[in-house]
């Protein structure tokens, strides 16, 4: 449903502020709401989740709207599973897909909720839409899938699953930006998917090209700036040369590279990372970084840093100018997401 998914998105978007989605549960007419994880003391394998409830006729509406990366969850991104094999699932995640659903569980107890007379209406952006993605599957594999609402937006992969894209899942819809990075990883070539339906913005160059004036319109007047858009070279280069570092998710791990006199895997790259994300040791973590051009990290470190300047590369990175920023961020996928509806 096209309202339905606006609908989602500005909720997901809101979500990193949980003022702002008490706010706009307000506004829909949800009540009892109620937030978990949004506290100074957060636990970063968690995740940040608003709930609350509708009454519609003689059915209750639960609302769950999960929060993107926040500050050390980063760290938990890139814990894939060392035991994927058997897992079939993305460890970070998968934790905290539990934790929401734990709090679910609690919210339904506390507020009375009846199962067989409930619909669940489940969004998320970035690492939220992963969690929301793994969440639904739960839900619909508890309740079925007539009474889960799904849509995620900019999710990572989610799982190994063989069955992840049955009839029984299509309802969970995973809208994403073909130039998007983070909706590639963890790589397809260690089996990675989503569950459910996954819908492109665009589906060529061409398209994306015929729609861009629109979208950037739209971009400008969230930003106030022009949007910058990524190429399928760039973005295959940078895939590619992940794939190369790491064949498997064991190499992801346990394959060791040097760096400056340092041994690392991608692992440890991407934690490395992390912590600049956090400005945690930014100078000494940063150096090893940018010394990383002679090494096979050259290529991942390339992408991860155009669009910023020199004197943010070397100090305290400015993400938000960054390419990824402009082809990820919640303003882009609403952009995005309100010329595909028009276009419907």
């Amino acid at each position: 449903s096209p309202p339905l998914a606006k609908t989602a998105m500005v909720l997901s978007s809101g979500a990193y502020d949980s003022d702002f989605t008490q706010l706009n549960l307000d506004a829909l007419g949800f009540t009892h709401k109620a937030k978990f994880n949004y506290s100074s003391s957060y636990d970063p394998q968690a995740v940040g989740i608003s709930i609350a409830k509708r009454e519609i006729a003689n059915t209750t509406i639960v609302a769950i709207v999960l929060r993107g990366t926040y500050k050390k969850e980063w760290h938990s991104n890139f814990d894939i599973g060392r035991n994927i094999s058997e897992t079939n699932v993305h460890e970070g995640f998968f934790h905290a897909s539990n934790f929401a659903l734990k709090k679910l569980s609690q919210y339904m107890s506390n507020y009375m909720v009846n199962e067989n007379e409930c619909k669940f209406f489940v969004t998320g952006h970035s690492r939220a839409g992963a969690v929301a993605n793994l969440m639904s599957k739960t839900l619909i594999d508890t309740y079925t899938a007539d009474k889960v609402y799904a849509y995620t937006f900019a999710s990572p992969n989610t799982t190994t699953a063989l069955n992840a894209d049955i009839e029984l899942y299509s309802g969970i819809f995973n809208f994403v930006n073909p130039d998007d990075f983070i909706s590639y990883v963890p790589l397809s070539n260690w089996g990675f998917t989503k569950y459910g339906t996954t819908i492109e913005f665009f589906s060529s160059e061409e398209d994306k090209k015929n729609k861009l004036s629109s979208v950037n319109e739209k971009y400008k007047a969230y930003r106030n700036r022009e949007l910058k858009i990524s190429d399928k070279e760039t973005l295959s280069l940078f895939l590619d040369s992940a794939y190369e570092i790491a064949p498997t998710v064991k190499d992801y791990y346990d394959t060791k590279y040097d760096v400056l006199g340092i041994q690392m895997s991608m692992y440890d790259y991407m934690n490395m990372v992390a912590q600049i994300i956090n400005e945690e040791n930014v100078i000494s973590n940063g150096l090893i970084i940018l010394g990383s051009d002679a090494t096979v990290f050259k290529d991942i470190k390339d992408f991860l840093l155009i669009g910023m300047d020199d004197f943010s590369k070397t100090t305290t990175p400015d993400f938000d100018n960054s390419l990824i920023s402009y082809t990820h961020s919640a303003e882009t996928y609403l952009s995005y997401l309100e010329v595909y509806i028009e276009d419907m």
